[in-house]
């Protein structure tokens, strides 16, 4: 009796098991969630391909994330970005105010629609009005970001003082975050004081592995301003060499100066930066 109840249990959990076999599998990810999914993978790629200016990839990319999801939030903010770094303003603009549109209290979306605003639309009250609004944003992790771009942006518009005070608040907030320090150099070139601009740039570059084209740009004019022809000309060389085709040295040409030829063996270390030493 015993054994023919415990063959009758053991059928039945047979037969359980191989009924559930038969049954859909509802224990997976769902439409959505898989369409979310998607959704974030193509963004993070449209980033990279952006970090590396393959701009064709990184809209298709960022389009396929907005099909998947249209109210997905990041996807319309990278789209923005994108849209800013190739100067197309009407197409990032629709897409940051998209953006806004799904999350109106985001703060990483409100710094860069304001820079946006403030970077390619010159329209200063609108930015700082949005740097404000993600600073407001106590969870905000990058404040010093915002502190920063408000600082720079109140600099364009004269207000010298304001941007001052920005910038140093920025340097508090994250002291190992090295931009706020060229952009202090940028602001006492602004106010014709070329030595202090020199101090702050040197401070900088001391901070910084390899230096981009506007860093290079900005180290130029202060060599300019101080007189230095030399480190002026060795940055232009490096503009040259690293970023022959930057709006930055655009600019430089544009004013008439005499082209850097630079050796592409030679380091060149501007404004008496110390040389790293070469690691064994």
């Amino acid at each position: 009796m015993f054994r023919t109840l415990k063959n009758a249990f053991l059928l039945s959990i047979i037969a359980v098991t191989a009924s559930c076999a038969l049954l859909p599998d509802t224990s997976g990810p769902s439409k959505a969630e898989r369409q979310e999914d998607f959704a974030k993978v193509k963004t993070q790629l449209a980033i990279e391909y952006m970090k590396v200016g393959e701009y064709r990839q990184s809209i298709a990319a960022i389009n396929e994330a907005i099909k998947a999801k249209s109210n997905y939030d990041m996807a319309w903010l990278v789209r923005g970005v994108i849209h800013q770094n190739l100067k197309l303003n009407n197409e990032a603009d629709q897409s940051f105010r998209r953006a806004l549109s799904i999350s109106p209290n985001s703060a990483e979306i409100h710094n860069n629609y304001g820079w946006f605003l403030c970077d390619n639309m010159k329209q200063y009250s609108a930015s700082i009005s949005h740097f404000d609004k993600a600073l407001a944003d106590p969870t905000y992790p990058q404040p010093q970001v915002a502190t920063m771009n408000k600082g720079i942006c109140k600099g364009r518009a004269g207000d010298v003082a304001g941007a001052a005070e920005d910038l140093a608040r920025a340097k508090a907030l994250a002291p190992n975050f090295p931009t706020p320090t060229k952009e202090m150099a940028r602001l006492k070139l602004m106010e014709n004081q070329p030595h202090p601009a020199r101090e702050l740039m040197n401070q900088y570059q001391r901070q910084m592995d390899r230096l981009g084209p506007d860093d290079l740009l900005l180290g130029w004019k202060i060599s300019k301003a101080l007189g230095d022809t030399q480190s002026a000309f060795e940055y232009e060389a490096q503009l040259r060499t690293n970023f022959p085709a930057s709006d930055e040295l655009q600019e430089i040409d544009r004013t008439g100066s005499r082209p850097a030829v630079a050796n592409p063996k030679m380091h060149v270390t501007p404004l008496n930066q110390p040389a790293k030493k070469a690691k064994k």
